[in-house]
């Protein structure tokens, strides 16, 4: 038993080591580094010294290691982005997305043959899709053309529908039956309102230098962007809620049966530890939500985003880096939109047909955008602010003023206020016969009514 005990110490500090000279070269100037890839998050280094962090604890972190290695990768340091990937597989040769992320790094690098046979080996340990998948996008950049369409038929044996795959199929000529688009005509839920938030205002304190104006007796800014928080907005008095207070207010709705419901979403994650938080309360509190994710976020922490589908939440599009729609051309909107939605529909194997826009920003050009390729833009009627003060009670004391039978509840799981107060409000409503729904219930809930 010593001898095992020692033999795995000795393995872990052996494995640190390796990854110490990795890590120490990773400066601040990563930014600036050849092929770094400026859709990335601006608080990389803060994810990196976060997982650098938890490596050290567990240098056999496996979702650290392959999280830290996108990274890298999105840094443009794709060989050491390759290395800790393999010193990854020495220590779980069964996690899939290593696999992936190794293989198409080292195509990315024009190492085809070793990228070729990391996906062949990674197809030994799992029959994965999304393998197969990127086995084939290989083999048709290669113009080995019947081996591409052999891995894109795979692909759909184990993901029937993948529409990746169906399009590429479609591309290499194969009479293919891709699905409609939606089952119905798009839709723009929630109550739009002049958007009162700033997005993910630690990250991405973007505001309009465009003049305001009033509605409802409040002051918006007449651009895209929310103003700036004022201390008026943020330290107002306010008491705070109890559950039997809330109990009050949602007795007082006298909500048929039928509208007893509330939807839940959550933007700008994943987050390293919030939004894990947040899915051990929902699961806890056999809750569904849905998270309107960024793309450059979901890449880095996939786990979280498997995790997400694989409870029954929703996983919406929130765009690939929060670049507000109405500010991007047209094509560069639907790339970064589309990027995202095909990163999505790789982690989960389900087709994402949900968007909401970044900070609100919306208009009849980005609707007719969302629209056009089937999809639902997705507003909301309930402002959690959780990133102007991220006080729980105060946070709990704006949804309760706000919130009503059917509602779309807006929070962000990248502030951790929002996880602090939702035990509170979900049993509060729970206790008066409300389920929590994800949008997709809520759309087949509006085409049916």
């Amino acid at each position: 038993m010593k001898q095992a005990l020692r033999k795995s110490f000795f393995a872990s500090t052996v494995l640190w080591l390796m990854l110490g000279s990795l890590l120490a070269l990773f400066s601040a100037e990563i930014a600036h580094a050849q092929g770094f890839d400026s859709a990335s998050p601006p608080d990389l280094m803060k994810d990196f010294e976060v997982l650098r962090q938890r490596i050290k604890q567990n240098p056999r972190d496996i979702a650290a290691l392959n999280s830290l290695g996108i990274i890298y990768a999105q840094a443009g340091k794709l060989d050491d982005a390759t290395r800790l990937w393999r010193y990854a597989l020495n220590i779980d040769p069964n996690y899939v997305h290593l696999y992936n992320n190794l293989g198409s790094a080292l195509k990315q690098l024009g190492r085809k043959d070793e990228a070729r046979l990391i996906f062949r080996t990674g197809l030994t340990r799992s029959s994965s899709y999304w393998i197969h998948y990127n086995l084939g996008l290989l083999e048709k950049e290669d113009r080995n053309l019947p081996a591409a369409a052999i891995c894109f038929k795979n692909c759909l044996q184990q993901q029937p529908g993948f529409e990746p795959a169906l399009r590429q199929l479609a591309d290499l000529g194969y009479n293919v039956q891709l699905p409609a688009t939606t089952a119905a005509r798009p839709l723009s839920l929630g109550s739009y309102k002049p958007p009162v938030e700033t997005g993910n205002i630690d990250f991405y304190p973007m505001y309009p230098d465009n003049p305001e104006k009033q509605q409802n007796g409040r002051t918006f800014s007449s651009g895209s962007y929310a103003a700036k928080p004022s201390k008026n907005t943020m330290s107002a008095p306010f008491t705070a809620m109890s559950l039997a207070d809330c109990d009050k207010i949602i007795k007082e709705f006298k909500a048929e049966s039928k509208d007893r419901f509330i939807a839940l979403t959550f933007d700008d994650g994943p987050h390293h530890a919030n939004t894990r938080e947040v899915l051990d309360i929902l699961r806890r509190e056999n809750a569904k939500a849905t998270f309107f994710v960024l793309g450059s976020r979901a890449q880095t922490y996939p786990d979280i985003v498997a995790r997400m589908a694989a409870e029954g939440h929703d996983v919406g599009n929130h765009t690939w880096e929060h670049r507000g729609l109405g500010k991007s051309g047209r094509a560069e909107a639907l790339q970064s939109l589309q990027r995202t939605n095909e990163l999505i529909s790789g982690i989960t194997g389900k087709p994402c047909l949900i968007v909401r826009p970044p900070f609100g920003q919306t208009s009849q050009r980005v609707k007719e955008l969302i629209h056009s390729q089937g999809w639902h833009e997705i507003m909301w009627d309930s402002d959690s602010r959780d990133w102007e003060n991220k006080n729980p009670d105060r946070i709990l004391y704006r949804v309760m003023r706000s919130v009503s039978p059917g509602s779309i509840v807006l929070f962000h799981d990248i502030h951790p206020g929002a996880a602090q107060m939702l035990p509170t409000l979900i049993k509060a409503f729970k206790n008066n016969g409300y389920r929590f729904i994800t949008i997709s219930e809520l759309i087949a809930i509006t085409n049916a009514s």
